[in-house]
């Protein structure tokens, strides 16, 4: 959501996702989760990331609607805290001028990591929405040990590195839970929904443990096509969590589709922390009996090549054969490039799936071994314009960002992409595509062919036989239906190669069973 500048844990002008909840979202919550009856039957009810008081505000207009005098409702159990000190005096000052009501004895101007746990029966909140990766060094350094502290770190390495896709919206839900919920209190959160339907980092979440605390998430509302927080991309939804009970699943999963709310069984399919599968009554949800697709280790699915913001140097539109050795390339910013040809592959579009494969229309230039390691200097200068080019294009290479590509610069392959191995360069891949699709299209690809960063993904085989019988299986209705679940269809998660590795077996596991 919005930026966030560096800044230490008592700095009061911090600002992370400062986009705060409408009333009538506000109200929504209290209505589908009966928060307004339980808070006038004696709960007391804590935002701990309030901003300007939103949420708490709406229970007051909430009961006002229902005709209940402002002196009959108990707003002396209203809680919340932020730690934006303007935020926090817009808050006071809001409950002051429009209900004559002094909060300066409920409402708290900290941090929640650092706030002295109290025990409320109900969390109501709206936690901001940012992945660990994106938050300034300095603060990364900070909250680390807050990760490890409420069991967050499905890669501690990944983590120190400061490359962890974590939602610091998991971390202030947890400490919700966890230091300002009663026994069996109940939690009413906006969050992103990632941390259901996403791989990855995610995963950590969802053990729904925070030590020796249990909590489960009982019923989640996806608003979907439903723009509740005004453009801001990222998809989200209301959720229920329950502290002190297992999670038991399936759970009711409600989605706005179209402006009505559409209800489905939600559940994870293969692992007890498995992304949520999204599954209607009419569609059963049962996908016990996939028959698992056998694979070597080393055709694991990957994802395709990422230049890492460096399109423009790598990847070309036009080509022609100069001669046996070397070939012309150009492309918007680039043109008459002469590279040598055996470095120079044809990259996968979206035209390559529209029944028989036609010619290339893009290419891409990879400054590698066939082994899969990036050239050395030595080698490179045995080219000279190869050599040329990339010293002509060497400060844009050299500024690219990354906590996984800075590794490789450190090692001075300065030239050097992420998504590029062995496995590249295999003979036979069978490629789908993976960002913004609705149906799941294996296809083999034979030849030197390469797939597209996040666009594509791909299993690489070395033979044709092998590369047929992988397309087959694939090709099962039964995955596709599965894929669908996860309702991620259009975006750049759908299809992705975690997905489909829950979907495999490797060859050298099966051997060790006998």
């Amino acid at each position: 959501m919005a930026d966030i500048k560096t800044f230490d844990l008592s700095d009061k002008d911090l600002q992370i996702g400062d986009v705060f909840t409408p009333l009538i979202w506000g109200e929504f919550a209290i209505d589908k989760f009966n928060i307004f009856s339980k808070w006038l039957n004696g709960a007391s009810v804590f935002d701990p990331t309030m901003g300007e008081g939103n949420l708490l505000e709406a229970l007051i207009t909430f009961g006002l609607a229902k005709g209940h005098r402002l002196d009959t409702l108990p707003t002396n159990r209203l809680y919340g805290n932020e730690l934006n000190t303007y935020y926090f005096n817009q808050a006071l000052n809001k409950f002051r001028e429009k209900y004559g009501l002094d909060m300066s004895q409920n409402f708290t101007n900290e941090d929640v990591l650092r706030l002295n746990p109290t025990k409320h029966d109900i969390v109501f909140g709206n936690p901001p929405w940012q992945n660990f990766v994106d938050l300034p060094e300095s603060y990364k350094e900070q909250i680390k040990s807050y990760f490890f502290k409420f069991d967050l770190i499905g890669n501690s390495q990944n983590l120190l590195l400061g490359g962890s896709r974590i939602d610091i919206a998991a971390l202030i839900i947890q400490i919700a839970i966890k230091d300002f919920l009663k026994p069996n209190g109940e939690a009413i959160i906006f969050m992103p929904l990632s941390l259901f339907l996403n791989d990855g980092a995610n995963r950590s979440f969802r053990t729904y443990s925070i030590g020796e605390v249990k909590y489960c998430v009982d019923t989640v509302f996806d608003f979907n096509d439903e723009d509740v927080f005004g453009g801001i991309a990222t998809r989200y939804g209301l959720s229920h969590f329950i502290r002190d009970k297992n999670p038991v699943f399936p759970i009711p999963y409600f989605r706005n589709e179209n402006g009505t709310w559409n209800k489905y069984d939600a559940k994870p399919m293969f692992h007890a922390t498995d992304p949520l599968s999204i599954i209607s009554n009419e569609e059963g949800g049962n996908f016990d009996n996939i028959k698992p697709v056998l694979l070597k280790k080393e055709s694991s699915p990957r994802q395709g090549i990422n230049t890492c913001g460096a399109n423009d140097v790598y990847f070309f539109d036009f080509i022609n054969e100069v001669n046996e050795d070397l070939v012309c390339v150009s492309n918007k910013t680039k043109e008459n490039i002469i590279l040598p040809k055996k470095f120079v592959f044809p990259l996968i579009t979206s035209k390559e799936f529209k029944g028989e494969i036609p010619p290339p229309s893009k290419w891409v230039l990879l400054p590698y071994n066939k082994n899969g390691k990036p050239l050395e200097w030595k080698q490179i200068q045995q080219f000279p314009e190869l050599s040329m080019y990339l010293e002509s294009n060497k400060d844009i290479l050299q500024g690219r960002k990354g906590v996984m590509l800075n590794a490789i610069l450190k090692r001075g392959h300065w030239w050097a992409m992420l998504g590029v191995g062995e496995y590249n360069f295999f003979p036979h891949k069978i490629v789908w595509e993976a960002y913004g699709k609705t149906s799941f299209n294996p296809t083999i690809f034979e030849g030197n062919w390469q797939a597209n960063q996040s666009l594509q993904a791909f299993i690489p085989v070395k033979t044709l036989p092998e590369a047929q019988r992988i397309q087959m299986e694939l090709s099962d209705k039964q995955i596709e239906n599965y894929l669908l679940s996860l309702k991620m269809e259009g975006t750049m998660n759908w299809a992705q190669p975690g997905k489909i590795k829950k979907l495999i077996k490797y060859e050298e596991e099966t051997l060790t069973l006998f």
